[in-house]
């Protein structure tokens, strides 16, 4: 079989949690996820291309070329909610041009299979992971396997929707194959903190222990790599690929201690010339784990700060308080390594004084940068949980089936307007880094002149877009 695999231009929603400027500048990341279906379809047998027509700026009517001069058989999309009802137009547009079979899959139709089949653009869906079902999938389509046989599939049979039950063996991380990132122009990706080309990102683990109320990750489930599995493939990334810089996406890098030590002394031991980023809970942070991940190559880490309110991160169920976050922050910046602080606008508790206290808190903090969004109710985290008890339905299972009914009324326990949230956001953005001391502190700092060109564009865009 022969499958393309598209990855649709995204634009900003006026649902989301962050302000336009963010959501279109922040990170131009490799549609990993498809990278690694990519990988699980060539090691079962079959001919893949990636069409990244967001990194591409393609049209439909470009990558339809792509997909005719390709031959694809199958058309397949990953579809997350916020951007469920764009897969939807480029599916439709493929489906009316092509005879190929369109397949669909991602975390939206996991949560919405009925509703996600309910178009009819979309032949089959895959519920759950790919690991197993997809490579079925593909066999059943040309050995003519009965859609009933594949477990996760989603399916019409005789006018409805089938789900079958989705493959409950628990999958491995190391059994996976490394992304196919020599189908994706890995050329093309950067962050807004990125400094060097070429950038990728990469998985160290899935899920999270812990259970913030406004993330879904926690949902998913807990799976570490082990340290010389991750290793391999940052060497393949430099050996092959040409990668400088990489973000390691997972939740929190230091989760376990153990496997980001192991990380850092394999990246050592083969002497991997490569800079890296990463995520992580405050927490989770010593003296001795941030020295060695300078050593092999840590240069920021983003935390997940969230408001200087010891309230508000108990109402949240962060459970940390800004002490800690105090001394994590301070450590960072000893041992070398930037900071990039994750705050959030809106939660429950918020006040006009609690977000003036996180906006005093990022600048005396010292952070190296901020990322400021506004507390929704994402899919499937407890917020939305609570918010179906409360009003008796799903807004995104709503907006599944009609995008008109976009889902903005998802913070029903502040009395903050959507307007005031994102007045509040800009104002949080413009305080912290527009201070003459930043601007001077982060020039001086910056490496290259397409670094700098990058801040200024974001700036005016900045300073001069709605948000």
């Amino acid at each position: 079989m022969r499958v393309a695999l598209i990855h649709c231009p995204f634009e900003h929603r006026p649902f989301s949690e962050n302000i336009q400027v963010v959501d279109k500048e922040f990170c131009l990341a490799p549609p990993i996820i498809l990278a690694y279906v990519a990988a699980i379809i060539e090691r079962a047998g079959h001919t893949v291309t990636i069409i990244d027509a967001n990194a591409l700026r393609s049209s439909k009517e470009q990558a339809l070329k792509s997909i005719q001069r390709f031959q694809a058989d199958i058309i397949a999309f990953r579809a997350d909610t916020y951007w469920f009802h764009r897969t939807v137009e480029w599916a439709s547009f493929f489906k009316e041009r092509t005879a190929a079979t369109i397949l669909v899959g991602g975390i939206n139709v996991s949560l919405y299979p009925q509703e996600s089949l309910a178009y009819r653009c979309f032949d089959y869906g895959i519920i759950g992971e790919a690991f197993r079902s997809l490579p079925l999938l593909l066999s059943g389509l040309e050995k003519g396997l009965a859609p009933h046989q594949v477990p996760g599939l989603a399916y019409r049979s005789e006018g409805a929707v089938r789900c079958n039950p989705p493959d409950a063996e628990p999958v491995k991380f190391d059994e996976y194959p490394f992304p196919a990132r020599h189908l994706l122009p890995n050329h093309r990706y950067s962050s807004f903190t990125s400094q060097r080309k070429n950038f990728t990102i990469v998985l160290t683990n899935t899920g999270c222990p812990y259970s913030c109320l406004f993330c879904a990750i926690h949902k998913q489930p807990f799976r570490l790599r082990s340290a010389q599995n991750v290793a391999d493939e940052i060497e393949e990334c430099c050996r092959s690929f040409h990668i400088r810089e990489i973000d390691f996406f997972s939740a929190s890098f230091f989760i376990d201690k153990a496997l980001a030590m192991g990380i850092c002394d394999e990246i050592l031991k083969r002497k991997l010339r490569v800079e890296w980023s990463c995520r992580s809970r405050v927490d989770e942070v010593d003296e001795e784990c941030l020295q060695k991940a300078f050593a092999a190559g840590c240069r920021k880490i983003y935390y997940g700060i969230e408001s200087a309110s010891p309230s508000i991160l108990s109402n949240i169920s962060k459970n940390t308080d800004p002490k800690r976050i105090r001394h994590a922050i301070e450590q960072t910046r000893k041992a070398g390594i930037a900071t990039l602080g994750f705050f959030m606008i809106g939660a429950p508790g918020e006040t006009r004084e609690s977000i003036n206290a996180s906006i005093q808190f990022a600048q005396e903090l010292k952070l190296d940068y901020v990322q400021v969004c506004r507390m929704i109710a994402k899919p499937n985290t407890c917020l939305t949980d609570q918010l179906v008890q409360h009003a008796g339905s799903d807004p995104w299972r709503e907006y599944i089936l009609d995008q008109h009914c976009a889902p903005d009324a998802l913070t029903p326990w502040t009395s903050f307007s959507k307007a005031e949230l994102l007045q509040e956001i800009k104002r949080f953005y413009r305080e912290f880094y527009f201070r003459p001391s930043y601007l001077v502190r982060r020039i001086s700092r910056t490496r290259s002149w397409s670094e700098l060109a990058r801040y200024v564009s974001v700036a005016a865009k900045f300073l001069f877009q709605s948000v």
